[in-house]
């Protein structure tokens, strides 16, 4: 398995789009990776979504949930979806709405990103149950009247009454365009907590974490926390009351592939290569890194199939798993499948199962030792598999080359 990514070799066929509703095609089934435990990822291979060919300003009601879901008090066995970018129980608008009413509404509402979404311009809104979730999945989802076809990447997962988990989070991809914005919940008249809003005249970021910036804040950030913990109209929550709030992707690369730079930048790369991530000859005291990655082709897209890294004589290969729910972690520890793998090149070795449905499997590489706090860790997502680079520092990773930059 392992000789077949060799070092050496350097091979690409490039996903070529001709035409604009080619290019629209491939955006629709790319994969994307959200950053946060509480997210789920999306997979275009998986059949099992539902995408319901939502109108303008349209309620998908009383869609079941399929497990127990209290909020308010009050069981909740069914959601109302809503174009718009929210969701909603018992009643609401279906329009699109001003922070100022958002604040004062009367509903029990949750609202990941609301706004005026026109998803019969461009984009699907898309939904299932995993377990004891429930996700809906904005996708490439335009503005109304926006024209050039900036679109919003996000999704809302609800948790169950029996999960430990949070019961709700908010995940965003990729945020492109602002319109009238509101994130947050309400639960009734004066109940209720914005964690940002946005206006056409005014695009900064007004909410938790950071100032002065544009919607583009929320890109790579999850938002995730339980109803009751942030609910106090006197007293507006701080990062503190979210559980598991989420900064920016760690460097590195999504299965899908998105890379992002030592320098923060971002980009994608699609095609069918073996591709050199990260290169030093002179890693941890003249030890040597080497990481690459082998991505796969599928029509107009393509994910990262595999990665391998080499730290001094250690070689280690992780690769995904299209099964359903896999809690195995497919890798070969010096070519021999699953073998030992307590350290590798001397650095203790965490290996995650927790099956490839709703969460990644993962092994974590902890360069502590000679490296405080920093991490290189290798995760699945079913097919799809993914690097990251926990806590870099130039003394660690500053003489790399290839395709995170020198």
């Amino acid at each position: 398995m392992m000789k077949q990514l060799n070092f050496a070799s350097f091979l690409c066929i490039l996903a070529m789009t001709q035409a604009t509703d080619k290019v629209q095609i491939r955006r629709k089934l790319q994969a994307v990776d959200f950053v946060g435990d509480g997210c789920i990822d999306y997979n275009p291979t998986d059949m099992t979504w539902i995408d319901y060919p939502f109108g303008d300003d349209e309620t998908l009601q009383n869609v079941p949930l399929g497990f127990s879901f209290t909020l308010g008090g009050t069981l909740r066995p069914t959601v109302d979806i809503n174009s718009n970018g929210h969701l909603h129980f018992d009643g609401s608008e279906d329009t699109f709405v001003t922070p100022d009413y958002f604040v004062g509404s009367p509903y029990y509402e949750i609202a990941p990103y609301w706004a005026d979404v026109n998803v019969q311009a461009h984009g699907d809104i898309r939904y299932k149950q995993f377990g004891d979730k429930f996700v809906v999945f904005w996708v490439d989802a335009a503005e109304f009247g926006g024209g050039s076809y900036a679109t919003n990447t996000f999704q809302v997962v609800l948790s169950s009454d029996a999960s430990t988990d949070p019961k709700i989070c908010f995940c965003y991809h990729d945020m492109q365009w602002v319109g009238d914005g509101n994130v947050g919940i309400s639960m009734g008249p004066r109940s209720g907590f914005h964690l940002a809003e946005f206006t056409q005249t005014d695009a900064t970021w007004n909410g938790l974490g950071t100032s002065n910036n544009g919607v583009q804040a929320l890109n790579g950030r999850s938002f995730c926390f339980n109803p009751n913990d942030v609910i106090n109209p006197r007293n507006p929550p701080t990062e503190a009351d979210l559980t598991f709030v989420r900064p920016e992707a760690n460097p590195g690369t999504g299965g899908d592939p998105h890379f992002k730079t030592w320098h923060n930048e971002h980009y994608q790369y699609h095609g069918q290569c073996d591709l050199v991530l990260a290169k030093d000859s002179a890693f941890a005291d003249g030890l040597g890194l080497d990481i690459h990655i082998r991505t796969k082709l599928v029509r107009h897209w393509s994910y990262i199939k595999t990665a391998v890294i080499r730290i001094g004589n250690d070689v280690l290969e992780i690769e995904g798993s299209g099964k359903g729910e896999d809690k195995e972690v497919h890798y070969w520890m010096n070519y021999e499948y699953q073998g030992d793998l307590t350290e590798f090149a001397g650095f203790p070795v965490t290996i995650k199962a927790d099956g490839t449905k709703l969460h990644k499997n993962r092994i974590e590489i902890d360069l502590s030792s000679k490296y405080p706090g920093q991490k290189i860790v290798l995760s699945t997502f079913k097919e799809f598999v993914k690097v990251d680079f926990v806590n870099p520092t130039a003394e660690s990773f500053g003489d790399t080359v290839g395709m995170l930059g020198d």
